[in-house]
């Protein structure tokens, strides 16, 4: 392991509390989601036996907003992985100098922290790219309803 002073070191005990919770709340978003969900799909039933334009303008709506946030969520994801890919390659220090890491973790440096830093650009990008072809996929899916 690389010098401690030049890592922001995290204790493992704490990671676990900090990721366990975490979890926790992601599970109850979840959980909270789905139940709205299933009320949204009853109510767009309902409506689409009663008023078939209003339920498709309404799935053409949830449709293009999906688009957008998953949009948002992956691009947003891709940019930080290929920033910190950017930030490795250049120091070449993998995870970059004044990442948080865990106690004990194993740093690289040289020549295989600048081919980990651009498998991980790379993989930033096919994200990336994934976060646009499936946006527009999604959008072009709310246009044919």
């Amino acid at each position: 392991m690389q010098n401690s002073i030049e890592y922001r070191v995290f204790s493992r005990k704490k990671f676990a509390v900090v990721m366990l919770v975490l979890l926790c709340v992601v599970a109850v978003g979840v959980w909270v989601s789905l139940e709205r969900l299933e009320e949204y799909a009853k109510q767009l039933k309902e409506l689409a036996a009663a008023e078939p334009r209003a339920a498709a303008a309404a799935i053409t709506r949830l449709m293009k907003t999906l688009a957008i946030l998953n949009g948002i969520v992956l691009f947003s994801l891709a940019a930080w992985i290929i920033w910190h890919g950017w930030k490795a390659w250049r120091a070449a220090s993998m995870p970059p100098k004044g990442s948080w890491i865990l106690e004990g973790q194993r740093t690289w440096s040289g020549k295989s922290a600048v081919k980990i830093a651009q498998f991980t650009m790379t993989v930033g990008s096919l994200l990336g790219v994934l976060a646009v072809v499936g946006s527009l996929i999604l959008w072009n899916l709310g246009d044919t309803v």
